[in-house]
């Protein structure tokens, strides 16, 4: 009874996918009208839709190799170049880089309107590879040529970026000796005048040897007091610049003023002062060679190193993150704060000396005085142009020599082909989702008609054996002589 039993299920599994293989083929026309409908909707959809233009370029990160700073320690373990990188591809989708990319390539909307910014970050993606300091931009429009002019105006304006940000303590600094050269050429060209114009009127002549002494002393002290003075305002300016870069970022950064409140940096200043003012003394009896000048100065670099050390603590101790991408700018923020207070020691110095100069210079006549006065500021008026021209000269040396760490290795291409919409695929997924919407539909109807169309319906219905199956008169062929061969048969008999 088992075999029986399980024949009669396989015979009945084998006939229910017959009828439904049968079922689908008397329904094949269906299934034919469905999918050559999707395939002209679909061929019709992507036709009409926008073409995409992808194109893409690949960059190579310079990462530091030089001498390690302060902050090379704590990065060797979370990996300095990985961070480095990733701290570029984000910024090469920061607000402010898109911005620009919309200004250059003159991207507007229909309205006539720059597009925001974030409209065209959702088109370009950034790739970083892994273990290497290599970067792909890719950008994807709906113009082949705004897609390359998008994707080199992107990594221009990168380059740009780190070109500043590497530039940062510069900048402010060059601008300012600008000025000055402006303001200290045009008081020097007053000062000559003057001078020219005094000495014919008092009809003097050239001043006595002790006196030019002392005037030509008086002059270098005043130039080492302006180079000082420059040097602390150089420092404040660059440090503002830099504060400004840093706007936004989450990081602090240690200003000049709770340095100065440190009681060691202090305690470090007042000893500086101290040794500049007996150097100062000593020069004026040896040369620089001298032993004892020689143990000053020593003593001085031992200080100025110690003071760089103890400010590198301070401003280590006190940053919350290490980004690397800033960590120059931390370095020069503390070679700024060590020369901001260097130069405050120094300016004080030059200001005794200069005092006790001044009393001297009251004991010559009056005529006299007041044109060695008058040729004192010309000299220091020129000692101060030649400085700033000198520092200038170095300022720009400096600024050519830092460059952008970017460097390009795959130009942008002008994509041929567009990437999206994918015809051969529109099409293969219209026929796929057409079939199965057909073979949906042809079971449906079939669930839903509960007609009897055979005696295996009736028999599932009734429970009762089928003896017998009444023809349908309209579907025989009367012009077939049914019975013919049996009549013939009987009459031959």
């Amino acid at each position: 009874m088992n075999s029986d039993s399980k024949y009669i299920v396989q015979n009945r599994n084998e006939k229910e996918l017959k009828e439904y293989i049968m079922m689908l083929w008397y329904k094949k026309w269906l299934i034919i009208a469905l999918m050559f409908a999707a395939l002209i909707a679909s061929f019709f959809i992507t036709s009409q839709m926008q073409r995409i233009y992808q194109t893409s370029t690949m960059l190579m990160v310079q990462t530091e190799s030089g001498p390690e700073n302060l902050f090379s320690e704590e990065l060797s373990f979370v990996g300095k170049n990985d961070k480095l990188i990733n701290t570029y591809s984000r910024i090469f989708t920061s607000r402010r880089i898109m911005e620009q990319v919309i200004r250059d390539v003159d991207l507007k909307n229909e309205e006539g309107k720059y597009i925001p910014a974030g409209a065209l970050r959702q088109n370009i993606s950034i790739q970083a590879g892994q273990d290497t300091d290599l970067i792909t931009v890719q950008v994807n429009y709906h113009d082949p040529e705004l897609a390359q002019k998008i994707a080199n105006s992107v990594v221009e304006n990168m380059q740009q970026e780190t070109r500043e940000l590497n530039q940062a303590s510069l900048k402010g600094a060059s601008d300012f000796i600008d000025s000055q050269l402006a303001k200290t050429q045009k008081r020097l060209s007053e000062l000559e005048d003057k001078l020219l114009a005094y000495r014919e009127e008092h009809e003097l002549l050239m001043p006595e040897t002790q006196g030019e002494n002392l005037l030509d002393r008086y002059a270098e002290l005043e130039g080492q007091k302006a180079e000082a003075e420059l040097m602390q305002q150089e420092a404040e300016i660059s440090l503002a610049e830099i504060n400004q870069k840093l706007e936004g970022i989450d990081q602090k950064i240690i200003s000049s003023e709770s340095i100065s409140r440190n009681p060691e940096i202090n305690a470090i200043q007042s000893n500086l002062t101290s040794l500049y003012t007996e150097l100062e003394g000593l020069k004026t009896k040896y040369t620089a060679k001298h032993p004892e000048v020689k143990a000053v100065q020593a003593r001085i670099d031992n200080l100025e190193k110690a003071l760089n050390n103890k400010t590198a603590e301070i401003v280590s101790g006190r940053t919350e993150t290490n980004n690397p991408l800033y960590q120059n700018l931390n370095s020069q923020i503390i070679q700024l704060e060590v020369q901001q207070v260097t130069s405050a020691a120094r300016i004080e110095v030059y200001n005794q000396r200069l005092a006790e100069m001044e009393a001297e210079l009251d004991k010559f006549p009056q005529a006299e005085l007041n044109f060695l006065r008058l040729q004192r500021e010309k000299n220091v008026a020129e000692e101060i142009y030649l400085l700033l021209r000198n520092r200038k000269e170095e300022i720009n040396i400096q600024q050519a020599m830092q460059t952008s760490d970017i460097f390009v290795i795959d130009n942008a291409y002008l994509p041929e082909n567009p990437i999206k919409p994918n015809l051969m695929l529109n099409l293969a997924v219209a026929v796929l989702l057409a079939l199965m919407l057909s073979v949906g539909i042809i079971f449906l109807l079939d669930y839903l008609d509960n007609t009897i169309k055979n005696e295996d319906d009736l028999q599932q219905i009734s429970d009762l054996p089928v003896l017998g199956i009444i023809p349908d008169l309209d579907e025989i062929d009367h012009h077939k002589n049914y019975g013919e061969g049996e009549q013939n048969g009987q009459k031959e008999e």
